[in-house]
C-alpha cells in the first residue's frame, strides 16, 4: 500500500518533471517567437524521443527498479533526467530570458523534493509491518551522521571525516548475520567515540544504542534508542543471511588489511579531509554517459546502416571497462566497510562500560514507539 501510494510521486519526479519542463520550455521558445498555435500533445510526445529526456528517463527507471528499496537513492536518481534536461534551459536561459533559467533551476529541485517525499511514505512511521521489510530506514544522529538500516545490514554514513589520513573508507557497515549485541543506554557526559574507519563520533548527553558485532562496538546518539533497537532485532532475525567473506590472502582485502594497520595507531596530524572515492564515482559517470551512445548505435545499425558499428564498438568499450572499474571498486569498498576490523579479532566484551557516564536503558519489547 504504501508503494502504491508513492508511485504516483515517483513517477511525477521521474517522467512528469522532465518532460513537463521540455513542454514549457518549448512554450516559452514558441511565445517569444510568435510563432502561431501551441501543440501541447504534440510536444509532449516529442519530449520522450528527445536526447536530453528520453535515454536519462529510461535509465532513472531502471535504477529505480533495481533500488526498489533503497529509499535515500531516490531523490539522487529522480536526478538523472532532470539535470540533463535543464541542463541547457539554464546556459540558454541567460540569453533568453529570466523565465527559462528560472524553470530550468526549478526542475531538478521539484523532482528530487517529490523523490524524497516518496522516500519518507515507504518508510515513515515505522510500524510492525515496516520493521521486517526490505525497505532502507534512515535514522540522523544527534551531532552528526547517519543509520541506514537496509535489508541485510547496517550502514553508517555522513560520517565526520576518518581522523588518520591514511583511512581509505568513510563510512561502515555491520552484516545482521554478524551483530551480537543490540542494547539501548544513555550517556550522561559528553564523550567520543571512534569507529574502525577512525571517524569520531560526538556523544552528547541523550540515549545512545550500543551494537556489538564483527570485531566493532558502535555507541550511535539517537532520539528513540529502544525504538530502534527494536528495529534492528527485528529486522535481524527475519532477514539475516550469511555471506561468506573470501580468502584472507585474495586482493580484495587490500583496502581491508591497509584499515586493520591503523587500529590503535594515532595519526601524527589529524585528517579534516573526506575520503575521495572520485575514481569510482568518476567511472559510474562515464558508464552511465557512453552506455546510451552505445545503444543508441546500435539502433542506427538497424536503421541507417553498418557504418554505425564503429559507435558500438567504440563506445560499448568505454562503457564496459567503464563499469567494470566501478563495480570492481564497489566490491572491494563494500568489503572494507563491513570488515574495518579483522575477521580474525574478537568481539569487545558487551559486559565493559563503553565510555564514561553510560548506562544501561531497560527496554520493553513490543512496543510501538516509531521512533
Amino acid at each position: 500500500m504504501r508503494y502504491l501510494l508513492a508511485l504516483p510521486l515517483l513517477a511525477v519526479s521521474v517522467v512528469g518533471v522532465p518532460t513537463g519542463y521540455h513542454v514549457l520550455s518549448a512554450y516559452l521558445h514558441r511565445r517569444e517567437l510568435r510563432d502561431g498555435p501551441f501543440d501541447v500533445a504534440g510536444e509532449f510526445r516529442e519530449s520522450f524521443t528527445h536526447n536530453a529526456v528520453g535515454w536519462p528517463m529510461a535509465l532513472a527507471v531502471v535504477l529505480l527498479v533495481v533500488f526498489w528499496w533503497m529509499t535515500t537513492a531516490w531523490p539522487k536518481i529522480a536526478l538523472v533526467p532532470s539535470v540533463p534536461a535543464a541542463a541547457g534551459g539554464a546556459i540558454f536561459g541567460l540569453i533568453d530570458g529570466w523565465e527559462h533559467a528560472a524553470t530550468a533551476a526549478t526542475a531538478p529541485i521539484v523532482a528530487w523534493v517529490l523523490a524524497w517525499l516518496a522516500g519518507r511514505i515507504v518508510s515513515w512511521p515505522v510500524t510492525g509491518s515496516v520493521r521486517p521489510s526490505a525497505v532502507e530506514i534512515a535514522v540522523s544522529l544527534r551531532g552528526g551522521g547517519r543509520l541506514r538500516v537496509q535489508s541485510r545490514r547496517l550502514l553508517l554514513d555522513e560520517l565526520p571525516p576518518p581522523v588518520h589520513p591514511m583511512s581509505p573508507i568513510g563510512r561502515v557497515a555491520l552484516r545482521f548475520d554478524r551483530i551480537g549485541t543490540v542494547e539501548a543506554g544513555v550517556v550522561h557526559t559528553p564523550a567520543l567515540w571512534r569507529l574502525a574507519n577512525t571517524s569520531e563520533l560526538v556523544l552528547s548527553p541523550g540515549e545512545v544504542l550500543r551494537i556489538i558485532g564483527g570485531g566493532q562496538e558502535w555507541l550511535l546518539p539517537v532520539d528513540d534508542a529502544a525504538a530502534l533497537r527494536q528495529l534492528v532485532v527485528e529486522r535481524a532475525a527475519l532477514r539475516a543471511v550469511p555471506d561468506p567473506r573470501p580468502p584472507l590472502e585474495n586482493d580484495r582485502w587490500f583496502h581491508a588489511k591497509r584499515l586493520w594497520e591503523l587500529a590503535d595507531q594515532e595519526p601524527p596530524t589529524r585528517n579534516t579531509r573526506k575520503v575521495n572515492h572520485g575514481n569510482r564515482w568518476a567511472a559510474l559517470i562515464i558508464s552511465a554517459l557512453t552506455t546510451p551512445m552505445a545503444l543508441y548505435s546500435v539502433y542506427r545499425v538497424f536503421t541507417d546502416g553498418w557504418g554505425y558499428l564503429v559507435g558500438v564498438l567504440f563506445f560499448g568499450l568505454i562503457a564496459w571497462i567503464a563499469t567494470h572499474v566501478w563495480f570492481r571498486q564497489g566490491v572491494v569498498y563494500q568489503l572494507t566497510e563491513e570488515n574495518p576490523v579483522s575477521p580474525m579479532a574478537d568481539d569487545p566484551d558487551p559486559r565493559r562500560i563503553p565510555v564514561t557516564g553510560w548506562s544501561a536503558k531497560p527496554v520493553v519489547l513490543g512496543q510501538t514507539s516509531d521512533l
